[in-house]
């Protein structure tokens, strides 16, 4: 079951007492007394507040989730580790990879925050607002597919892609280091129409996508790779 970090309410409130000033105190208290009244509509509709909600998707274990590759997916001790079948397979060997897609759908500012460590290779890609029947949405990842003799400028990068129809097109890349054993903190978001890549804290990749694409659930890939997750949170503007 998804267990939210905080409610959508607790952050309706702390939005109208960021923007309270001493000649708006008394408009305040008569807000409060309205609470009751209000309460039902923060909860049936979330986002009237622009409020967002974040989301431990590990809490849950695989009660969150859904897997055609569901063996290579294990939730133990507050964690997950993932890994592929092959650690050096074909980006069109099946065995290669590893999918892990989440049941809830998230939509609007959406930011997957996350703490891993790669035991083995360095490819983790993540679906946003990714269509599963159509195979369209946005993907962004720690690396891609290579070929044995790929060149210098396409190894240790990050990505992100847009996927039409299932044809895949390179937006935007950019340094970023993995080094197996050590842990790594990334976030991945959807702000308006950009999609960003963040490292340790650091903005080090982003997209223009005018319109953004229809909201999806998160979907985890995995190639030719072994990776633990030691934390991984959504905050979206609501989810279903």
């Amino acid at each position: 079951m998804l267990k939210p970090l905080s409610g959508y309410l607790g952050n309706c409130w702390n939005f109208q007492a960021e923007r309270t000033v001493p000649g708006q105190v008394t408009r305040l208290f008569k807000h409060i007394f309205r609470l009751g009244i209000l309460l039902p509509v923060a909860i049936a509709i979330p986002t009237t507040c622009g409020a967002a909600a974040v989301v431990d998707m590990l809490a849950g274990g695989d009660a969150d989730w859904r897997s055609p590759d569901a063996g290579h997916w294990t939730f133990s001790d507050g964690e997950l580790t993932g890994t592929s079948s092959v650690f050096d397979g074909q980006k069109t060997d099946p065995a290669a990879s590893a999918f892990l897609v989440s049941k809830a759908i998230f939509g609007g500012d959406i930011s997957v925050s996350m703490e891993v460590t790669f035991e083995v290779g360095r490819y983790l890609g993540i679906y946003i607002d990714f269509g599963q029947d159509t195979q369209t949405g946005m993907w962004m990842a720690t690396g891609h597919a290579l070929s044995a003799d790929a060149a210098d400028n396409e190894v240790e990068r990050a990505y992100i892609k847009t996927v039409e129809d299932s044809f895949w097109i390179v937006r935007a890349n950019a340094e970023l280091n993995v080094n197996a054993g050590e842990a790594l903190s990334l976030r991945f978001v959807r702000k308006g129409d950009d999609y960003s890549v963040w490292s340790e804290g650091r903005l080090i990749a982003t997209y223009h996508k005018p319109g953004g694409y229809p909201a999806g659930p998160l979907q985890l890939r995995l190639v030719n790779a072994k990776v633990r997750i030691h934390q991984l949170e959504v905050r979206s503007d609501w989810m279903k």
